[in-house]
């Protein structure tokens, strides 16, 4: 079986999920195999597989950080790579405690949360179980469940896998196992081609396979929200951008940098869509199949 990725290239974390979902296919047929031998002498098998690399790799770590201070930078680049985390954390070798890779998680969402009016905090790690509390305007936007399933949910779990669970204060968490709704399609981050080059105040419509989406640019932060004022049903792109207060068409105006709630006290919200941007790509996360097409740069600037 080859680890390369795709066209010899290196391989990635879908590479080796594909690789780990063969292993798991192999061993259910083995399962199924009528002499019952064959499933204990297979487990055998892999146990005894797992642990000569494991120590292999355990003494690869111990060369490396024999090396002074170059190597403990390689090892601190080998625990932040997305693929070979993965074994390390398989064999217990991972070089950051579960704590430090949850803060790491939580800083990676931070800057959403932030520039929606919000932050969250780690109130207590126990037996493997994270307790967060959400603060701000989070903790109270209608849109809570949905930013956290989607974009903590993810950085802590690529982060902090061997993590039992998180629970966060005051908000009902979707279960990871349930089922979902007939006729949705999974979630994704999808990139939004175009996002760096919105210019400040400046609005772009998206199209993609679910909903329409606005993207805005208040000051130096990306916002996504459904691209539909929802007091008068207008698309958003086409109203203006000022001071981070989005404006439709027929005057109805919203916050951006307070997960859109409205100004104007008539209780309304925009529906906002969790938005990153890492290494310069700006990724959306929603319900679609396949990735959004942005549009023309039609950007309404103040």
């Amino acid at each position: 079986m080859s680890l390369n990725g795709t066209n010899g290239s290196k391989p990635t974390v879908d590479d080796l999920n594909h690789h780990g979902q063969k292993i798991q296919e192999l061993i259910a047929r083995i399962d199924s195999l009528a002499d019952p031998k064959a499933g204990a002498l297979l487990q055998e098998c892999m146990e005894t597989v797992l642990a000569f690399y494991g120590e292999g790799l355990a003494r690869i770590l111990e060369v490396v950080r024999g090396a002074g201070p170059d190597g403990e930078r390689i090892c601190d680049a080998l625990g932040r790579d997305a693929v070979v985390r993965g074994f390390l954390l398989i064999h217990g070798l991972h070089p950051l405690s579960l704590e430090a890779r949850l803060h790491e998680a939580l800083d990676k969402v931070r800057p959403y949360l932030k520039s929606h009016g919000g932050n969250v905090e780690l109130i207590r790690l126990r037996d493997d179980v994270a307790q967060l509390r959400l603060i701000g305007h989070c903790e109270t936007c209608p849109s809570s469940a949905v930013t956290l399933e989607l974009a903590l949910r993810q950085a802590i779990e690529e982060a902090c896998p061997d993590l039992a669970g998180f629970e966060v204060e005051g908000v009902e968490m979707p279960a990871p196992d349930r089922a979902p709704p007939a006729g949705s399609v999974p979630r994704d981050w999808m990139v939004i081609e175009g996002a760096g080059e919105l210019p400040a105040g400046g609005l772009m419509p998206v199209q993609t396979p679910g909903p329409a989406l606005v993207i805005c640019k208040a000051d130096r932060d990306l916002y996504a929200y459904r691209d539909r004022c929802p007091a008068c049903n207008l698309p958003l792109h086409l109203g203006t951008l000022c001071d981070g207060l989005l404006s439709c068409r027929a005057g109805h105006r919203y916050n951006v940098r307070q997960a859109g709630r409205s100004v104007d006290g008539a209780g309304l919200h925009l529906d906002p869509f969790p938005l990153l941007v890492e290494g310069g790509v700006a990724r959306v996360a929603l319900q679609a199949e396949g990735g959004p097409r942005a549009a023309p740069l039609g950007s309404a600037v103040s």
